[in-house]
Formats: structure tokens, sequence, C-alpha cells
């Protein structure tokens, strides 16, 4: 969804009233799943990606306050057309939503505040100075694991640096699951992953306590760093509560616990209202379309005149995010949309994961559809021009003109090769299997003759990103498009092609690779290619 000037992405699941809940830093919304499906039979739930993380945009402030990001959250709130809600916050989330609350009361007909941080002036000083590392990709990968050991003390230890008898934590380890969804998210929030810990760190919240007009139920898991500075909230007055959950308490009692802070306290809010539409600029911005094989993400920019669409299918089983600079070079003329083909980057893959690249290519069609476009010219390199490739063959009159660049060549690409391409990267108790990822990316930057010095990391650091976010299922475009798909050459195709130039493909090597031959070359730019494309269709 679009707000003012940024994007924020959030979940949301069930019906009737609403209740918005706000995670604790570094991740995103993914840890609070398990509470949205406990809450969806009763109420429209929204689970929100904080500025900054997850697919949300930063805020534009350097160093924002935690009230800062609490007049974001009641733009946000505006745009969803809710005008007063149930609301829920977990540490850091949990001083948003109390900033949010003590400004706008009336917007909030009950308050829960899970893991609520009350900090001396030495500990503030003391997190400020340790708690927050910043990401620096390393050659060798190690920041990864850097990361998960942050992450996984987090549950050991608080704070979680302070490896020592008297800091350790009674709670048990979370599942590898768990500490993967929390360590993605710090890995995605990237350099703004401090911001909102600063804001929460540098926040007190007690003169806020004191001011308060919300029904509110303050609460923390024994198992919870936080459960100790439930004592030091101050007496609290006739409309705040202190719950000490027992020993274990999980997403089920919190649920209950809510459903029963919300119970009378309803005066005034109404029904969720039907999700907004999309907002469609000549700026990239993104958005989620269904499919046949789940909600899939797309780029998009939509100038308000404009020649015929381009849509874009990247390398798989890389996200859209690979071929940016395409997209805002050719959405300056026309619309144009990359595709985070099912399964991969932030797409959904519902069903079995041996999906084939016939079902793929529906699915394409069907992003189209729901972004209201007929007839297109396609573009895929990789993975993703055999399924460019495959669009074109089933439903030829959704495509003008097709541009392809370096397609698995089938005579070099065997199921071994896919196989090894396309490890397990199940999250093990050790975060190894980043490792794994990551150097199952740097190998393919070897094969494909690039180098990168510390200098120049980011690119190879958001390709395992793409890759872990959706570790599951990541494979599986790589592996319809190689295995399946390309026994057949471009000859067989009706739709005009273009030679177009490749982007970086870490999961094919150059002896690997086919190149279309056409009598329509569209390399050496964008220009030269959205050109090809026009005089391929003529």
């Amino acid at each position: 969804m679009t707000v003012g000037e940024r994007q924020v992405h959030y979940l949301r699941a069930g019906c009737g009233l609403p209740v918005v809940l706000l995670h604790a830093s570094p991740g995103d919304h993914r840890p609070l799943r398990e509470l949205v499906r406990e809450l969806a039979p009763w109420f429209s739930v929204y689970a929100l990606d904080t500025p900054g993380h997850g697919g949300s945009d930063r805020l534009p402030a350097a160093e924002p306050a935690v009230e800062d990001y609490g007049a974001a959250l009641g733009e946000t709130l505006t745009a969803l057309g809710l005008e007063r809600v149930h609301l829920y916050g977990t540490h850091t989330g949990a001083k948003i939503a109390l900033a949010f609350a003590v400004e706008h009361p009336e917007r909030v007909a009950s308050l829960v505040l899970d893991g609520l941080g009350i900090s001396t002036p030495g500990e503030r000083a003391d997190q400020l100075a340790n708690y927050l590392p910043p990401v620096l990709p390393r050659g060798d990968g190690t920041h990864l694991v850097a990361a998960w050991h942050q992450v996984r003390n987090m549950f050991l230890f608080w704070p979680w640096y302070r490896e020592e008898p008297g800091a350790r934590l009674s709670a048990a380890m979370p599942d590898p699951e768990q500490l993967h969804d929390v360590t993605a998210g710090l890995l995605e929030a990237g350099e703004a992953y401090p911001l909102a810990y600063r804001a929460a760190f540098t926040c007190d919240p007690v003169p806020m306590l004191a001011r308060l007009a919300v029904p509110t139920l303050v609460l923390a898991s024994p198992g919870d760093p936080l459960h100790a500075h439930l004592a030091r909230i101050p007496a609290a007055g006739a409309g705040v509560r202190v719950e000490h959950p027992p020993f274990g308490a999980g997403p089920a009692h919190v649920a209950a616990r809510l459903r029963a802070q919300a119970t009378g306290c309803s005066a005034g809010v109404r029904e969720a209202p039907e999700p907004p539409g999309p907002l469609l600029a000549d700026r990239l911005s993104r958005r989620y379309v269904r499919t046949r094989l789940g909600q899939s993400l797309i780029r998009w920019i939509a100038p308000a005149a404009g020649a015929r669409p381009l849509a874009v299918l990247p390398p798989a089983p890389a996200s859209g995010r690979a071929v940016e600079r395409l997209l805002a070079r050719a959405g300056s003329s026309r619309p144009a949309l990359a595709v985070d083909l099912p399964g991969t980057g932030d797409s959904e893959l519902d069903g079995p994961l041996d999906v084939d690249a016939g079902e793929l290519a529906g699915a394409v069609v069907d992003m189209l559809d729901e972004a209201g476009l007929d007839t297109v010219d396609l573009y895929g390199t990789g993975a993703g021009g055999a399924i460019a490739a495959e669009v074109a063959r089933r439903h030829p009159a959704r495509v003008h003109a097709l541009a392809l660049a370096a397609l698995p060549d089938p005579d070099r690409v065997s199921a071994g090769l896919v196989a090894a391409r396309t490890p397990d990267l199940t999250p093990d108790d050790h975060g190894i299997h980043l490792l794994r990822a990551w150097h199952l990316v740097r190998d393919g930057a070897l094969r494909a003759g690039q180098v990168y010095d510390g200098r120049a990391l980011g690119e190879p650091h958001r390709r395992v990103l793409d890759i872990v976010k959706a570790w599951p299922s990541y494979g599986s475009a790589f592996r319809a498009a190689a295995l399946a798909a390309l026994a057949r050459q471009p000859a067989d195709l009706r739709a005009p092609v273009v030679a177009a130039d490749p982007i970086w493909d870490p999961f094919l090597a150059a002896t690997e690779i086919i190149q279309p031959s056409s009598r329509r070359d569209g390399r050496g730019g964008v220009d030269e290619l959205l050109s090809a494309l026009d005089e391929a269709g003529t």
C-alpha cells in the first residue's frame, strides 16, 4: 500500500473488527504469523512491517523518534480506512503503539503492550553503544552467521552481547525457522535496522503511561527478557493493568488476553473495510496480485501515458529487485512491471514444490490479468527467459514480442547440475544454511567470471536475501525452467524474438547458456531493447 511518498507492507487475515499488530525489532511481521492465525477467527487482523523493515520503506527522518513511528502508524491506519482499532505491540512495537495511543486515544479502543522496556539511563547508554552492530557483508559470508548469532543470543542472554551467567535467560531456544525469520528480517533491514531500535531505546515510556487514557494491558511472559521490567512500571491508573502470564505462554495465550481486553471496549470501532486499491504512479512501487499459485509480488511503474507495457521475468531464483534498473529506465516511457516468480523472492507458491513451467506461465498470465494488461512485450533472462518462452508458446495472444537472453542450454544443463544448484536450505540450529546460500551465490559469481572485493558485495548479498527469504521454494522455478521447458528451442515460437542483454545470473555459467538466434538485436542498452521490441511486432 502507498502512504504518501512511502510504501507500507502488511499482512491481513480474518474479518470483523480491526486488530493491528506491531512487531518487535529487528525483524518484520513474520514472527507474528501464529498470533495472526489465533486472532483471525474473531477479527480482521493487520500485521504491519515497521518502516524500514520487511517490505515497508524507511521514514524520511535520518534518526526518527518513537513519536515519528507513531505518526507514521496513524497515516497507515488512515490509508487503510481504519478510524478506530484494537492495538497490540511487542517490544519496539509496544513503544510505537504506546506513543500512538497517547497522542490519539480516540483512535485506539484497547491497547496490549507485550514486553515494554523501561531501562535506566545507564542501561540505555550501554544498549546504544553495544546492541546494534552494523550489517557489513564479508566475502566469506560470515556476516550472515554473525547476524544469526546475534539473533540467537537475543533468546539466551539479556542483553544479547553480555554472555555471562547473570545475563542468562530461562526461556527455551526457539526453533530454527523462527530464528531464521528474525535473522532474515534483520538482514533485509540492513543499515536501517538500528533506527527503530534506537528510537525504542531512547524512549522512556513512564511519562507516556502517566498520560495514557486508553484501556491498557501490559504483560510479558516469564521467558521474555523484558519480563523483569514489569516490576518497573509505576503504580498504574485504573485503565492500565499489569499481568504476569504463566511460563511458556505463547500466541494462543496472548490472543486470548487480547480478545478479553477488547471485550467491552469496542464502542466506535467499525468493521474493517476492503483493502485500498493500488496507487500506480510514474515511480517504482510494489503490489501483490493473486495467481493460481498464490499471491505474487510485482514491481510496477505506470506513467500517465506510454507505449505498450513491458513485463520482465528476472533470472530465477532472483527477485524483481535484480532488474530494477531496467524497470526504471523502461518505465520512463511505458508501463513496466517485474515479477517475483511464484516461490521466489516475496511471492508465494501454494501447493507442491514440483511446479512445472506451464503452471508458472499460467501464473504470469494471471499477473497480467490482475494488473489489467492485455498484450505486452515480454523480457526474460536465465530461468525467467525459459518461463517467458513458455508464456509465448501457451498464450501467444498475450505477447507482442519476446526478448530473450542467456537461456539455459539443454545440452549442458543436467538434472544433476540443477540439483546441485538448488540445495536444501532448511534452517538449522547454527545458521549454517545461510553460509550454504552465500557460497551458492558466490560460487556462481566466480563461474560467471565476477570477483567481488569487500567494497562490492551488495549485489551478491541481495541475491542471498532473495534466496533465504523463500528458502522452502526458492529453487522451484529454476528447476521447472531448466528441466521441463528447455528442451524446446525458441525457433518454435510464433512471437517475434529479440536478442537481449542478460542480467547477471549466478545460477547459470557462461558455458551453460545459449543466446537465442535472432535477426532482431536488442542488445546494447535499454533503449536498443525497447526499439527492437517495437520494430519486431510491425
